[in-house]
């Protein structure tokens, strides 16, 4: 078993991509764990995985852009597990169009889910990190440190999740609490999947992707590896840590 083992830690948006690999790499650490997804088969599927790998699962299906689900997740996570050591903030929604198209309730939408509910979720984990002195990793996005076009309101969450990592750290740091932040470049996954209209589109972007990131594409472990090296370092909080490519480079 590793350094996790029989640590409770909670993986948002855990049913694919990104937040399925992170589960699966700590169950393979021997962690507990306590997933999120709107999707019950993918969930269950992914459930299954870390089963696979020796961990004890529980599963709990919402809507994370729903505030009521927010402080639920966190006490039936303590419910089933009696302690929170760790809180991956990885849920989240994206949305590719230029300004002029972005209505309200798509905006609403982008802020709900990429930052209120990782605010939320942190805020109502605080007491339990405390006596547990854990940590807290928002995923966030290379989109949050340099500007694209059609990812204005995107990119303002994951901005504004930055800056919230760095605040909030300087809070909790008294505490022996630790928050930072990963800034994934492009990775496929649904979201950024869904972030395309067409096959056309999707085509063209990954086109796109490619040349900006002078490394190639990313995968979801690649991103899951720096979680975990976050998650082991003890003297790390307040960073932003980019795995992007080389993206930021050619920006």
């Amino acid at each position: 078993m590793g350094k996790f083992e029989n640590k409770v830690v909670i993986v948002t948006g855990a049913s694919s991509g990104i937040g399925e690999a992170t589960a699966i790499d700590f169950a393979k650490e021997g962690a507990k764990l306590f997933i999120t997804g709107r999707n019950k088969e993918r969930l269950g599927n992914a459930a299954k995985k870390c089963k696979a790998a020796g961990a004890e699962v529980h599963e709990f299906i919402g809507e994370l852009a729903e505030f009521q689900n927010l402080e639920t997740l966190i006490k039936e996570s303590v419910a089933k597990f009696g302690r929170i050591d760790i809180l991956i903030n990885n849920a989240g929604v994206a949305d590719l169009k230029p300004i002029e198209n972005v209505d309200v309730d798509t905006y609403e939408k982008l802020f709900h889910a990429n930052l209120r509910a990782p605010v939320f979720l942190s805020k109502y984990a605080l007491p339990y990190l405390k006596i547990s002195k854990g940590c807290i990793v928002n995923v966030s996005s290379v989109s949050g440190i340099i500007a694209s076009p059609n990812l204005v309101p995107y990119s303002m969450t994951k901005s504004a999740l930055d800056h919230f990592t760095r605040g909030f750290s300087s809070e909790c740091a008294p505490f022996g609490v630790r928050v930072n932040s990963i800034n994934p470049g492009f990775v496929e996954t649904r979201i950024t999947d869904s972030m395309y209209t067409s096959d056309e589109s999707k085509k063209k972007g990954f086109e796109r992707s490619k040349k900006k990131q002078p490394l190639g594409f990313i995968n979801s472990h690649q991103i899951s590896e720096g979680i975990i090296f976050l998650c082991r370092s003890e003297m790390t909080t307040g960073t932003i840590l980019s795995i992007d490519g080389g993206m930021i480079l050619s920006s």
